[in-house]
């Protein structure tokens, strides 16, 4: 029973609006890119951009939470704040997912997408400047499932809160 009444929930967030609401969080935005590009990220270094799908892992733990973060993600900026505002200004998220847990979960989230099937690591640092996290930021010739993730996380965490699977149907 229980199942089906979080199936029905589930389900029902994409007809009633989005569950994503101020709370803090963990995220990973999901881009695809249909050309190359040269991008340079700041202090970083260079990302060539090819062809594919870049799915970047974040937190959002500060004022205005997880829809403040990803609202930011979405908006065309003046100032370049983090390593993912540089690849924002070129490509737009079309794919969140994201879940209210009130842990970090970023880490975990990024550890399992580094061992996902055919993800490489575009630069190493992006995003990860304040962990020990090789990288926040993947790359994937084709579009990685946002259920099997979701599968492998639960199975790796205990008690770990919902994950939601939202796409951008806008650009902006």
């Amino acid at each position: 029973m229980a199942y089906w009444l979080n199936y029905y929930v589930y389900l029902s967030s994409f007809t009633t609006g989005s569950p994503m609401h101020p709370s803090p969080g963990t995220y990973a935005l999901v881009f695809t890119a249909k050309r190359k590009k040269r991008l340079i990220i700041g202090k970083l270094g260079t990302l060539n951009l090819q062809p594919g799908v870049y799915v970047y892992v974040g937190s959002a733990f500060g004022p205005g939470g997880l829809k403040a973060r990803i609202g930011h993600h979405r908006k065309i900026i003046s100032r370049n704040h983090w390593h993912i505002d540089f690849l924002s200004e070129y490509l737009s998220p079309d794919e969140v997912w994201y879940t209210h847990d009130p842990i970090h979960q970023e880490h975990h989230w990024s550890k399992v997408l580094s061992h996902a099937a055919g993800a490489s690591i575009p630069l190493p640092g992006f995003g990860s400047s304040d962990c020990r996290c090789i990288s926040h930021l993947y790359f994937f010739s084709s579009r990685p499932s946002g259920n099997y993730f979701r599968r492998k996380i639960h199975a790796g965490v205990d008690n770990h809160a919902r994950i939601f699977i939202e796409k951008f149907l806008d650009k902006n």
